[in-house]
């Protein structure tokens, strides 16, 4: 009797095993399967982001090849690649470049990051393109920590890497360009003084700076949601309070430091709504900055457009980079647009 009543309870086990087994594969192939048509219907944005280029053209030998160290080790090393000028200096101005693809995908090595990064360089600022891990598997407090680690090592080995730690400016596109308003605001709003030591500013392209943003009407991007989701760990019904605490826009303070921020009116990823009720905010605390709104501009768009329009708004970024290096007024303006 006890062996038929052993034998049963191996059996119920081999089977729960076995359940467990299945439902895991079939939670990993759906959610394989969701994440590959996301990606398909976001191609357009991917496309730009690894065959883009900059509306302006670079001079050769007017930049380095870029030099790759590894900052940290979590369960896979995790890099970034240091762009230099041409012309030999102890120590250069830094360009802190964060990358976009929604937290969960991109890459230090996409042409979205090259091009900004070899263009910047030929302009004269030393620029440091940092990778940081995706939102699948790690919460976002996880990401914002690679961002500050990366951040510290270039601090910690400036002498050795020839950087200027006491000039950097923080530089992202899309979701870049939330980590790095957010790496700005929060500190700032917090009088973090160590943190916020030797950065200057602040430039974003396209990023959402209110996350709930993401789930307005005026976004007509699937990747979008799936992204900012799967980052949450949940939508706002479920997550509110997350999207809140890390939506750089509920940071703002007479602290801040100068921002520039760009966006495409047509943007239906990531809506230009989000930059404009950032402008309003930083312009209420008396902080330098400022918004150049593309009319014609999407999502990516300085990868797309090659008009005189998105050409200036590239050069103006550079322009503000080198006003808040050299500590002289920035634009003020709280919203540029040109029609």
């Amino acid at each position: 009797m006890n062996e038929e009543v052993s034998e049963k309870n191996k059996y119920k086990k081999i089977v729960k095993i076995f359940g467990i087994i299945l439902l895991f594969f079939l939670f990993f192939w759906n959610a394989l399967i969701t994440f590959f048509l996301i990606i398909l219907l976001n191609v357009k944005t991917i496309k730009k982001s690894v065959f883009g280029n900059l509306p302006l053209e670079v001079k050769k030998g007017s930049y380095t090849d870029a030099i790759t160290v590894e900052y940290k080790k979590e369960k896979i090393p995790l890099k970034f690649d240091v762009y230099y000028p041409s012309k030999v200096k102890s120590k250069y101005p830094v360009v802190f470049f964060a990358h976009g693809g929604g937290w969960i995908t991109g890459s230090r090595k996409l042409s979205s990051v090259t091009a900004w990064a070899k263009f910047l360089a030929s302009k004269g600022f030393a620029v440091v393109a940092i990778d940081y891990r995706y939102g699948y598997l790690n919460k976002y407090e996880e990401l914002i920590e690679d961002y500050n680690d990366a951040l510290n090592y270039i601090k910690d080995h400036s002498e050795e890497l020839f950087l200027d730690k006491e000039n950097i400016v923080l530089m992202g596109t899309s979701a870049g360009g939330t980590l790095s308003l957010y790496y700005a605001a929060y500190n700032s709003y917090y009088n973090h003084f160590e943190k916020m030591k030797g950065i200057k500013g602040v430039v974003s392209w396209y990023a959402p700076s209110d996350l709930l943003d993401l789930w307005s009407k005026q976004v007509d991007s699937l990747f979008a949601q799936f992204a900012v989701t799967t980052t949450m760990k949940g939508t706002p019904k479920r997550k509110f309070e997350e999207y809140k605490v890390y939506s750089p826009i509920n940071y703002i303070s007479e602290r801040m430091v100068p921002t520039l921020l760009v966006h495409g009116e047509k943007d239906a990823t990531v809506p230009v709504t989000t930059s404009i009720k950032l402008i309003q905010k930083i312009k209420e605390c008396d902080v330098p900055s400022a918004l150049l709104i593309h009319p014609k501009g999407k999502h990516s768009f300085e990868f797309e457009l090659k008009d005189i329009l998105t050409q200036k708004f590239v050069e103006k970024t550079v322009s503000f980079i080198r006003k808040v290096f050299q500590n002289t007024k920035t634009d003020g303006t709280v919203e540029i647009r040109v029609v």
